[in-house]
């Protein structure tokens, strides 16, 4: 049975780094962030459509679970629909009701939310946001999670040491089974 695992954070929190550490440390893949590659080609004036954020949460959706087949105990999905579905509140302040139902049913697609923390310095490369969006999207993160009573772990500090609580956190996840 494949465990999946999915990260979350704002822009330039190491998700990507400790995605991809973990899957060499467990042997497994990552499920890469589709958004990030569709936005480098697709982007104008550095936004997209909502109709084209909810061909990156569809597709997100169906990497992983195609990814599922060649997983190795473990999925790493290095973001989620729900992310997709905060960029377009951020940007179009609404976001379409398909959209709102993947981001609302992607909870019951994992089996371990990581939320990267943002005290690691940020990388402003001419993709990302901005550093003043990162807290205001870490704390959107933070809010939602609480809220809507969502069970996740929160790895923070350097990549070592993320990775240590990852690993313990599978391991007693493994053990709860």
């Amino acid at each position: 049975m494949i465990k999946k695992i999915v990260f979350l954070g704002a822009p330039s929190t190491g998700k990507t780094t400790l995605c991809e550490t973990l899957a060499k440390e467990l042997g497994t893949i990552t499920v890469p962030e589709y958004g990030r590659e569709y936005w480098l080609e697709h982007q104008v004036d550095r936004r997209l459509t909502p109709e084209q954020l909810l061909h990156i949460a569809q597709t997100q959706n169906a990497w992983e679970d195609k990814a599922m087949k060649r997983a190795n105990r473990y999925l790493l999905c290095d973001t989620s629909a729900f992310t997709t579905w905060h960029f377009a509140l951020h940007y179009h302040q609404s976001a379409l009701p398909e959209l709102e139902s993947l981001a609302k049913a992607c909870w019951d697609r994992y089996d371990l939310v990581v939320l990267c923390g943002d005290e690691i310095p940020y990388d402003d490369t001419w993709e990302r946001s901005g550093d003043a969006n990162r807290h205001e999207f870490q704390c959107f993160n933070r809010e939602y999670l609480e809220k809507h009573e969502i069970p996740y772990i929160v790895a923070t500090g350097a990549l070592e040491a993320r990775k240590q609580l990852i690993l313990n956190e599978l391991e007693a996840l493994s053990v709860a089974i």
